[in-house]
């Protein structure tokens, strides 16, 4: 069984279409189908059913696609910990992270990781599905929070970061914006413009209004921090947003009103414990938890 095998078994598992996996290879569909027979042929058993034109995985292409995966790991593994022994630090680090933390929060800590590493390429990639993507191995760490509803999962190791209250903010001549702080009784009543359901922010707004028997109304919806609030700026409603996101935001006129009780964000740190993390990834950790400690 040889490696390249592996891989193009692993690509027809990812797009179960011949075709599709040959062009993302590079090769031709011959070339892939006899490949995939000689790894059957191998291993003493179908690993994929033809059935018309659907390509489906069998119970023993799954259990392959398990171990598989595992063993291109450990090769980018010790690919990695070689490339770190060398100390040129010439990776490649992928971070996917809050949207809402991609606008405001890192440009100031990339500039100074690239500072540091400047032969690392780095993919900085705005997601709301953080942990599959570290699950699936599409990035190297994730920057999110921790939900509680959310099921542990034994493959992932979190680390907790950062703490931080939401506030409400409304334009500056909007009738709360010269209260020190409000209720969630005061909330009521007021048009919003809020992260559309499934972002981590918006369920977590939506878990604590249940709670109090509050419905958050939403006039407008969109998926980024900086146009949430122009459009509180222009008048077009409230948000609820991370109470220090106001620092980078001051000149669009509108203020941050504290909210009693407020839902509290933890923020962590995710990868995978069966990943090796590079000397870059792990310099980008600890920057990132200095950064914002610093901030608070």
């Amino acid at each position: 069984m040889e490696f390249r095998q592996l891989q193009y078994f692993l690509m027809l598992c990812n797009e179960l279409h011949f075709s599709e996996a040959a062009y993302k290879l590079g090769i031709s569909q011959p070339t892939l189908s006899q490949q995939i027979r000689v790894l059957e042929d191998e291993v003493g058993v179908p690993l994929f059913d033809r059935i018309e034109k659907k390509t489906v995985k069998t119970e023993a292409g799954a259990i392959l696609e398990h171990h598989a995966l595992q063993i291109v790991q450990h090769l980018e593994n010790a690919r990695t910990a070689i490339a770190d022994l060398t100390h040129m630090h010439a990776g490649h680090l992928r971070v996917a992270v809050l949207p809402s933390d991609l606008d405001y929060r890192l440009t100031s800590l990339l500039i100074d990781f690239h500072k540091q590493f400047p032969q690392t390429k780095v993919q900085v990639f705005p997601s709301i599905d953080i942990v599959n993507q570290v699950l699936n191995i599409e990035v190297d760490l994730g920057v999110g929070l921790a939900m509680p509803a959310m099921p542990a999962d034994e493959r992932l190791t979190r680390i907790s970061f950062y703490t931080e209250t939401y506030s409400l903010y409304v334009h500056r001549d909007h009738p709360l914006s010269g209260r020190e702080s409000v209720s969630c009784d005061d909330l009521r009543g007021l048009a919003f413009v809020m992260y559309p359901q499934g972002f981590y922010g918006r369920d977590l707004i939506d878990r604590l209004s249940k709670e109090r028997g509050l419905v958050i109304e939403t006039i407008m919806e969109t998926g980024s921090a900086t146009s949430l609030l122009q459009l509180v700026g222009a008048g077009i409603g409230a948000t609820i947003q991370p109470s220090r996101l106001i620092e980078s935001f001051q000149s669009l006129g509108i203020r941050a009103v504290a909210i009693d009780d407020s839902p509290i964000r933890e923020m962590v740190i995710m990868y995978r414990n069966d990943k090796y993390i590079s000397v870059a990834a792990k310099a980008f950790i600890n920057k990132l938890e200095t950064s914002f400690q610093t901030s608070c």
